[in-house]
């Protein structure tokens, strides 16, 4: 059947202007020359942007109607705040390219589509419940809405958006629907269907509105998958409509800042050439040697001279240093993060919980067989504040956890066996500790604090294994309590394979082998 084949793009001079009477050819298009620093310019450039954007909405429409099932023609209409009536813009209107060949013959349709003829029916402002496009907007509109009020109402809020269906006959034939030619002569063009979908963007409304011929199979027009191509399309074409008030504005602020930017450019220019070519600081510059002293002077030589003394005396590098040090101190002028949401605190909560009653519990079970061991607690506060709460932070990674509390651990231990005093072991120790992780890349904080506590003495290789198996049931359940939130993943990297990627003595090869 004639409505069941698919869309055929006719690249025609005449039928991509979709019948608009607004609408001009590029082979009529004027050429208008560029005039600059005159009002003449800045009207040219305002009537491109419009042009601009009419093209945008019509490309956006007719590859709308190309893609839709049995689509004949698409119209998108606005309505107008001031006159509560529905508008339809400039090229906001395709019809199908075959189908206006198809019926070249037919009067009817001629009149709607080709803005040349001398009888040619230009879409009117309609009211809600005039013409077609007025029908289906009340159809899709709610009694007691008033429709000048440009923020959305609560049934459009609450009530999800659908597509309305309506015979253009029954419409017609309506005898409450006022005489509306143009509707008419749709009746007469074979349209026999058309569908109705309401957009809303940032206060601005409007309808798109489809049609199809009267023998298109109406199951497959209102089949899921096309009724949900109607509303996304919709959608998108409501979206450019609402986008050409805020890119206007957008654009006649640049040009006014660039306007205001050439003006102080041209004044700064007579200005200077007014002052006969003099710049700013050209006293600074040498002079040519006196003739008559033979001394070859400059102005703001010697003045110079003593600054770079100044700044390169230690007093000079001193002050400098300081007022380097003032500046860092406050700050970097960067936003602080974000707090959590409470769905998200709570989450950490009962994460931290959990964990900590399974460790203490551990610790416990150790301590009833053995009451020499127990689990050294105190790394393990800071731990859950990385995993629940700093979750992709690299610190909180198992690579940093395990690897940087066995090297910090064995180092505190290893201070354990030297004479050193107890402060300057903890010192030492803890330092050392965090070097090493720094060097190797596995800093975790809460492996310093370990290490702190480790150099104290009274600890042994025993509770240095109890810690790291904590450390491991730790990881467990953040793993598992992590990833049960759809927001958060942990860990975001295992990295146990770095060093061996990173330090071996060859280069792995495609096939596998090492390079010599």
């Amino acid at each position: 059947m004639a409505d069941d084949r698919d869309h055929v793009v006719i690249e025609m001079a005449e039928l991509t202007q979709s019948g608009d009477p607004d609408a001009t050819t590029k082979s009529t298009k004027k050429t208008r020359p560029k005039v600059p620093w005159t009002t003449s310019t800045v009207q040219s450039r305002e009537e491109r942007d419009e042009e601009f954007d009419q093209d945008m909405l019509y490309r956006a429409i007719a590859d709308t109607g190309r893609w839709a099932y049995g689509t004949i023609s698409v119209e998108a209409w606005i309505l107008d705040e001031h006159t509560g009536k529905l508008v339809r813009p400039k090229r906001a209107f395709w019809f199908d390219p075959v189908a206006v060949m198809d019926g070249k013959d037919n009067e009817s349709l001629q009149r709607l589509v080709d803005y040349k003829r001398e009888d040619f029916v230009r879409p009117d402002p309609l009211a809600p419940g005039v013409g077609l496009a007025g029908a289906l907007w009340a159809e899709l509109s709610y009694p007691g809405i008033n429709y000048r009020l440009s923020m959305p109402s609560f049934a459009d809020a609450v009530i999800p958006k659908r597509v309305a269906w309506r015979e253009v006959a029954s419409i017609s034939n309506d005898p409450d629907q006022p005489y509306n030619l143009r509707l008419k002569l749709a009746v007469e063009a074979g349209i026999g269907l058309a569908a109705g979908v309401k957009y809303q963007f940032r206060g601005t409304q409007g309808l798109v509105m489809y049609m199809a011929r009267s023998t298109t199979d109406i199951t497959k027009l209102k089949s899921p998958t096309n009724e949900e191509y109607l509303l996304s399309a919709a959608d998108v074409i409501g979206s450019i409509v609402c986008l050409r008030g805020p890119r206007k504005t957008c654009l006649a602020e640049r040009r006014d800042a660039r306007e205001s930017v050439r003006r102080r450019l041209r004044q700064k220019m007579v200005a200077f050439i007014r002052m006969g070519g003099t710049l700013k600081g050209v006293s600074d510059t040498p002079e040519l040697p006196d003739k008559t002293t033979g001394r070859e002077e400059s102005v703001g030589t010697s003045s110079t001279g003593e600054l770079r003394q100044r700044r390169g005396s230690p007093i000079g590098k001193f002050k400098s240093k300081l007022m380097l040090i003032a500046t860092k101190w406050r700050g970097a002028m960067n936003e602080p993060p974000p707090p959590f949401t409470t769905t998200e605190s709570l989450w950490s909560f009962l994460g931290c919980f959990m964990t900590l009653l399974m460790l203490l519990n551990f610790s416990d079970a150790i301590s009833k067989r053995n009451p020499e061991y127990s689990l050294v607690t105190g790394p393990f506060g800071a731990l859950m504040t990385l995993q629940y709460s700093l979750t992709a932070a690299p610190a909180s990674q198992p690579r940093n956890v395990i690897l940087g509390q066995a090297i910090s651990i064995s180092i505190a231990l290893g201070m354990t066996y030297t004479s050193l005093a107890i402060n300057l072991r903890k010192a030492l120790g803890t330092a050392l500790a965090i070097m090493c992780m720094a060097r190797l890349g596995v800093t975790h904080p809460p492996a310093g604090a370990a290490a702190l506590i480790f150099s104290g003495g009274g600890y042994s290789w025993g509770h240095m294994g109890i810690l790291l198996t904590g450390n491991i049931l730790a990881i467990f359940f953040a793993t598992i309590i992590n990833d049960m939130n759809v927001k958060r993943q942990y860990p975001t990297f295992w990295g146990f394979g770095y060093w061996r990627k990173h330090y071996t003595g060859g280069c792995a090869r495609k096939d596998g082998s090492k390079s010599e």
